[in-house]
């Protein structure tokens, strides 16, 4: 016991630190964010945005119907100034475009978006800041680290905001692409609109705050909820914009409570075209989309065209346009639909519980059942625990669990399993020289059972003597090389008939051997088994002195045989270089007192009344008498069973 406590611990030390070391170097970031996309598909799929969240998509559609009218894609940017114009009249609050328009196209198209933006007067436009490489800005003659605009800044950075955010220097922004002059000015905010995505090119997560030398801007999604009055307070697990507390992670990354495109319900920008069409030509009943349905709302502006090449991988789809990215943050903020991140303290107490538990129940549960279904019910309890927190909008690490868990249970498995095979070959090889193969495959069946026993314990059982007559004088008149010749024959006859009336042969002593019954397998009929073996072995001697003339030996071996039953005390006995599993007590000394007697009594088998009480009914017997053995105060009755053979 003490030393599987001290393996116990060990295994739970090992495991907890390696899980630990793992987690807290992102080993198990690529499973769990597939662990976190499941999540997001079985709890997101149906969640809806406030209703007051409205997204125009360029999709195919929209750029096949508009082909002949705008031509190719990018359309010129005085369509544009139609579409504002449309949400102007149904008093959208604020319209974002998730479109960029870092370059020119001609004086009349960027005049006329310029103009659009100015008189709509609520319109947010992109802009980028990113890191660039140092290989890369000279690959494409980038001034990297170059500063923003005076006016710029004066106009659009965050002001009152407290805190700074932890950048890495690696991951710094030192490039940027605005707005063309004109309208940037014209625009009511500018907003960042690059998402870097995780290592399997999947977007959950970003800044909330854009950082350029110092200054903050924030990210498209935000841009409706942020002006230059907003209070805003950056801290270490998340940012405090206003009313609004965003949860961020210990890489100061807010992950995205995403929404399905079809949750979104986007508008084909075609549709509003064709609508505008028809306004135009005096139809105000039967339009596609009418303007009052964007009152008050707002409105992102996005691009779902395969060749507009801003199709995303979410945890909700592989190609997603961008722009509901931008529209998940703000139904988020809008809605207080925060998704907390992972609690690092929380999942390393799981790992330690789930450990510890583990490798407890493992090693000291004394049914298999229990050892082989609590790691798996403890799994199955915390796996669901995970997915039923994020239901309420918490996240729940994983992997470290199950890897911990799985890992501590596999270990302390392979532990026993090795070391029960030792004992198994120990309990084998202390067994197999003395019980027959049926009892051997019982033993190992219950090997601990066995273990234990072994080292004492107190059974009830039948002990046999059986020694040879007149083997004193046979041994000095015939060579030593005949003596071990004719030991051998009858030894092999005798132990055989033992074995296969599953008793276990004790020891041989000289010419005798000892046997018993009712151990290391309990057996009830232990009695009944040892008179029968005492029979078939006085029977068996025609066979033994057989053998013994086909050899050439001029003997003929006659034996005597004590049986008795009683408690004894077994175990291995001996010193520390050698031990036997063997008997001792005063049933053990009676058995031996009756061999010895068999002679005086003239009959080849003495049985005690101990013994004979328990056969009585099964093994005709008769009473030879009473008798007072050495070493013992009390006489006891002795019987012979009715066909045992006479000694001479």
């Amino acid at each position: 016991m003490k030393n599987k406590i001290i393996i116990a611990l060990i295994v739970s030390f090992l495991v907890s630190a390696a899980t630990i070391v793992a987690y807290r170097f992102g080993m198990f970031d690529r499973i769990e964010e597939m662990a976190y996309d499941a999540k997001m598909k079985l709890f997101r799929t149906t969640a809806t945005p406030p209703r007051n969240i409205k997204v125009i998509l360029v999709d195919d559609a929209s750029i096949n119907a508009m082909e002949k009218m705008a031509g190719r894609w990018p359309w010129p940017r005085a369509i544009w100034y139609d579409l504002l114009d449309f949400l102007s009249q149904g008093g959208a609050k604020v319209v974002l475009f998730d479109i960029i328009f870092t370059e020119r196209q001609d004086e009349r198209n960027d005049g006329a978006l310029t103009d659009a933006t100015r008189t709509a007067g609520n319109v947010v436009h992109s802009m980028i800041v990113k890191h660039e490489g140092e290989d890369i800005g000279l690959q494409n003659n980038l001034q990297l680290g170059r500063p923003l605009p005076a006016e710029f800044l004066q106009r659009f950075a965050l002001r009152n905001l407290q805190g700074n955010m932890r950048i890495p220097a690696a991951e710094r922004s030192n490039d940027f692409s605005l707005p063309i002059e004109g309208l940037r000015e014209a625009a009511k905010s500018i907003a960042v609109v690059e998402f870097t995505p995780d290592d399997d090119g999947v977007l959950r997560r970003t800044r909330p705050l854009r950082e350029y030398q110092g200054s903050y801007f924030p990210v498209l999604g935000l841009a409706p909820f942020i002006d230059q009055s907003s209070q805003i307070s950056i801290r270490k697990n998340g940012i405090q914009i206003n009313d609004r507390f965003l949860p961020t992670d210990a890489t100061g990354n807010f992950l995205i409570n995403m929404y399905d495109i079809d949750r979104v319900e986007p508008i084909s920008a075609g549709g509003i075209f064709a609508s505008l069409q028809k306004m135009r030509e005096g139809d105000v009943e039967n339009l596609i989309v009418r303007p009052d349905e964007f009152k008050d709302s707002i409105v992102f502006i996005g691009v779902s065209a395969v060749g507009g090449a801003d199709l995303k991988a979410t945890p909700l789809a592989r190609r997603t346009p961008g722009v509901v990215v931008h529209v998940s943050l703000a139904a988020n903020y809008l809605a207080n639909d925060f998704l907390r991140p992972p609690d690092r303290r929380l999942t390393i107490s799981a790992v330690l519980i789930g450990v510890f538990l583990t490798a407890g129940f493992v090693f000291f549960s004394k049914r298999f059942l229990i050892r082989a279904t609590f790691p798996f019910l403890m799994l199955l309890s915390y796996g669901a625990y995970s997915f039923y927190a994020f239901k309420f909008n918490m996240l729940v690490d994983t992997v470290p669990f199950v890897f911990a868990t799985v890992t501590s249970g596999f270990l302390s498995f392979g532990y026993l399993t090795f070391t029960e095979a030792i004992e198994k070959r120990r309990v084998s090889q202390l067994f197999t020289q003395y019980v027959s193969k049926d009892v051997l495959n019982e033993v190992l069946h219950n090997y601990k059972e066995y273990q234990k026993a072994s080292q004492g314990t107190k059974v009830e059982l039948t002990v046999l003597f059986s020694d040879i007559r007149g083997f004193t004088t046979i041994s000095e008149t015939t060579p030593p090389e005949k003596i071990v010749e004719m030991l051998n024959i009858h030894f092999s006859v005798m132990a055989d008939i033992i074995l296969k009336h599953n008793g276990t042969i004790d020891k041989y002593i000289g010419d005798a051997i000892m046997a018993f019954w009712g151990a290391p397998v309990r057996m009830k009929d232990h009695a009944e088994q040892a008179v029968l073996a005492g029979q078939e072995m006085l029977a068996a001697l025609a066979e033994v002195n057989a053998k013994l003339r086909e050899k050439g030996l001029d003997m003929e071996v006659k034996i005597g045989i004590g049986i008795n039953t009683g408690v004894a005390t077994i175990g291995e006995i001996g010193s520390e270089k050698k031990k036997n599993y063997t008997i001792v007590g005063d049933t053990v000394n009676l058995a031996s007192r009756l061999e010895s007697l068999t002679k005086e009594h003239k009959t080849a088998l003495l049985l005690s009344e101990y013994t004979h009480e328990i056969i009585k009914d099964r093994i005709a017997c008769r009473k030879l008498g009473n008798v007072k053995v050495k070493g013992r105060e009390q006489a006891v009755d002795i019987y012979t069973p009715g066909d045992a053979a006479k000694s001479s």
